[in-house]
């Protein structure tokens, strides 16, 4: 998708500084319109947030915009976009988010089966790629069902209009726990989530291991050292199967490292962009 068609696709922009922004952008993906936060200058980075989230999840990445261009959409069926929730979609998306001809492509949780969906379809669009708790179900073995989403008794909660209680679940799990710094801006974000991705139709992304080996762009996965045990096997996967491979735990961090220990976070992701434009 060339610049031209995607300013195209740009329902409004509600400008701000004209250097470093931020500037929201409603951009139209067909289906409704995905939100996207943009702000800086420099190489692009697309931000996918993880899954009950919405863009504010980066906000500790925003000093980042004095060396990068930071692009930070809600996803679809999260925060302000309108476009229904659907996975298989998404990898779509990001092709109307950044005219740029490659980028740096970071996901989180659900975010970066996204960003893996993406990645292997337009591979020469991904400069490099950052995968942070990522989950690789049918790939890395999971045999004792540690910790997982119960999104089934999720969605039922919310069609009978229990969402109180559906969230009230969902931040007791392993995965929604944070530090005390990090708690406020979770906290946020879990009190705006409308449940509405679980009244749409169902949707999946299956990765195969191969998907993993084929991929040719500098891959980084990242955990936090008090993520499940799960989420660090699979990144260990991908850091040991990804031909450009690396594998980190940060120190002091759960499942939402880059909320945790943001100081190390962005320090790994400006290194990843060094070995990405060197």
């Amino acid at each position: 998708m060339t610049g031209q068609s995607l300013a195209a696709d740009r329902v409004t922009v509600q400008a701000a500084n004209q250097n470093t922004g931020p500037v929201v952008i409603d951009v139209n993906v067909g289906d409704g319109i995905v939100r996207c936060h943009r702000s800086g200058t420099g190489p692009h980075l697309v931000f996918l947030h993880g899954w009950t989230l919405d863009h504010r999840s980066w906000t500790p990445q925003s000093p980042l915009n004095r060396q990068f261009t930071l692009i930070m959409p809600d996803r679809r069926g999260f925060g302000q976009s309108t476009a229904p929730a659907n996975l298989d979609q998404e990898w779509q998306d990001i092709d109307r988010l950044t005219p740029a001809e490659r980028f740096v492509l970071i996901g989180m949780s659900q975010g970066a089966s996204v960003a893996l969906d993406y990645a292997r379809r337009r591979p020469g669009r991904v400069a490099a790629l950052m995968l942070v708790g990522a989950p690789l179900h049918g790939v890395v073995a999971n045999a004792e069902e540690e910790n997982p989403i119960p999104r089934d008794r999720y969605a039922a909660r919310v069609q009978q209009g229990d969402l109180a209680s559906m969230k009230a679940d969902w931040r007791r799990h392993p995965l929604a726990q944070v530090s005390y710094a990090a708690q406020p801006l979770l906290d946020a974000m879990l009190d705006d989530y409308d449940g509405r991705d679980l009244l749409a139709p169902s949707s999946t992304i299956a990765i195969s291991a191969d998907d993993i080996r084929a991929l040719p762009m500098p891959v980084l996965a990242v955990t936090g050292d008090d993520d499940t045990p799960w989420r660090r096997r699979v990144s260990h996967f991908i850091g040991d199967n990804a031909p450009q491979g690396r594998v980190v735990s940060i120190k002091d961090a759960g499942h939402l490292c880059n909320i945790d220990n943001p100081t190390r976070f962005n320090e790994l992701l400006a290194e990843l962009m060094t070995f990405s434009t060197s």
